[in-house]
């Protein structure tokens, strides 16, 4: 794996952090194999809710639009409780049982639809799968971030966006390849992966410090370094480990400073909000601009409607077979965030992905306004060439980036409790988006609907294009 992810890197110097940090990174990798398996429900939900409108259903009768509204739509409440819910536990509870905590309700969510037998059975599993999101959105970028090096933290987490990315693609084919009960019994198994692997790791460092347990963070801190303290002091000979455990016994010293005697130790107060030399105002409004682009650009939502959009678009390809092809852009949209986003930066990568990604949304909608039936069977591979542009440009900048983002611009003081209130705006937004967008499409047509979203990117990449700062490199200890 180590020799994979070197080999991706540009550069001696993140090569060299990778190889340094095999314990982040493995811890890096267990971190999200839930990640997989939600982005399998995410995948699962666009090919069933088409399935789950024609007479193949499985149910007695065919869902109604209503019903594939709500479908979406209850995944958002559950998304904003989650985040409320772990936004509480996110600093009275250490990280690692927050990450314990976000496996349970997607167990859920799958058991659900397993044993449905209507439509109701769904709504409440999916408000369980917005229970993990919020968990996952909050929890998973936080720990991730301490346990990572500034070098490769970039990186590897927009590698986690990946694996949302393989997950989406798999839940794209499983209900088009088996009988609609197969899928929840497969992907059951991967939470209950995911709590095994977790429990060989460490709680992360900064969690520990903000604790007051000094000697079991130093302990993981030096197990996330991948230092061994007590070979070095057994081989004075070896100069090299000597010196590499001293610093580490520097910089951990300093992080000791920073959490007994900086401002991560104080209690966060409404006023440190307002603080900061205001900083902390523009980053809530840099985040809340960007979250506002993250849903209202269809970045989220193209995923859950994919199928839909394809079959509205009025190409005669067959939406079941074309959709996992949309999917593999996905993958390949994340891959390339992965090797980039550390030698061009956020900025580049988030705002080069938004000129694809509108061209692609303008290009789809006028290609349905503008052309009549013939055209469209004539040219039926053009609505399958944008959303694949589409997709492909929003993951790899976008959707990829969204979460180091907005981790990364918000000060550390009040880190936790901002991210928190951030992805409610995100769940709130995801409501309304998933309760409209199947109106938009079905009702006003993919014209309309692919006008607004562009418009919308649009508005909103002007303001960020202004405001937004670089933040690659930045310390997560620092503002």
């Amino acid at each position: 794996m180590l020799v994979l992810m070197s080999s991706i890197f540009d550069g001696p110097r993140i090569t060299a952090a990778l190889m340094k940090w095999d314990r982040a990174i493995l811890g890096h990798q267990a971190g999200h194999i839930l990640n997989f398996s939600h982005g399998i429900g995410f995948g699962w939900v666009s090919p069933t809710v088409q399935i789950l409108q024609t007479p193949e259903t499985p149910f007695e009768a065919p869902i109604t639009v209503e019903q594939v509204s709500w479908i979406g739509s209850t995944f958002a409440f559950g998304f904003l409780c989650g985040n409320i819910i772990f936004g509480l536990t996110v600093n009275r509870l250490a990280r690692k049982y927050n990450m314990y905590l976000t496996a349970f309700p997607h167990m859920l969510f799958w058991i659900l639809n397993y044993f449905a037998q209507s439509v109701e059975y769904l709504y409440v599993g999916r408000f369980f799968a917005g229970l993990t999101s919020g968990g996952l959105f909050v929890i998973t970028p936080i720990f991730l971030s301490e346990i990572l090096d500034v070098d490769i933290r970039g990186a590897l987490m927009s590698m986690g966006m990946m694996f949302v990315s393989c997950g989406v693609l798999v839940g794209f084919i499983l209900p088009t390849k088996v009988n609609y009960y197969v899928t929840p019994c497969i992907a059951v198994v991967f939470p209950i992966f995911y709590l095994l692997a977790l429990y060989f790791f460490p709680d992360t460092p900064h969690s520990l410090l903000k604790r007051k347990r000094l000697a079991e963070a130093e302990e993981a801190f030096n197990f996330y370094k991948g230092i061994d303290c007590h070979s070095v002091q057994k081989s004075n000979a070896d100069m090299e480990q000597t010196k590499e455990a001293s610093g580490a016994q520097s910089e951990f010293e300093e992080w000791k400073a920073i959490f007994l005697n900086g401002s991560s130790s104080q209690r966060v107060r409404l006023h440190d909000f307002c603080e900061f030399e205001r900083s902390a105002i523009k980053a809530f409004a840099d985040t809340f601009v960007l979250c506002i682009l993250y849903q209202f650009s269809g970045c989220f939502v193209f995923i859950n409607y994919m199928t839909s959009i394809l079959a509205e678009s009025g190409s005669t390809m067959d939406p079941y077979a074309i959709t996992p092809i949309v999917g593999a852009s996905h993958i390949l949209g994340t891959f390339c965030a992965t090797i980039l986003v550390e030698r061009f930066g956020r900025r580049t990568l988030l705002f080069s992905s938004i000129i694809g990604l509108v061209v692609g949304m303008y290009g789809l909608g006028a290609f349905v306004q503008f052309t009549d039936a013939a055209t469209k069977a004539k040219f039926d591979w053009i609505p399958l060439a944008f959303m694949i542009e589409v997709v492909f440009m929003s993951a790899y900048g976008l959707f990829a980036n969204f979460f180091t983002i907005t981790v990364e611009i918000l000060p550390a003081k009040i880190r936790s409790q901002a991210l928190s209130i951030s992805m409610c705006l995100v769940s709130i937004l995801a409501f309304v988006v998933l309760k409209v967008y199947p109106y938009f499409l079905f009702d006003l047509g993919i014209t309309v609907t692919m006008y607004t979203s562009a418009t919308i990117c649009v508005i909103t990449t002007i303001y960020l294009y202004a405001f937004l700062a670089e933040t690659k490199g930045k310390s997560m200890d620092k503002d």
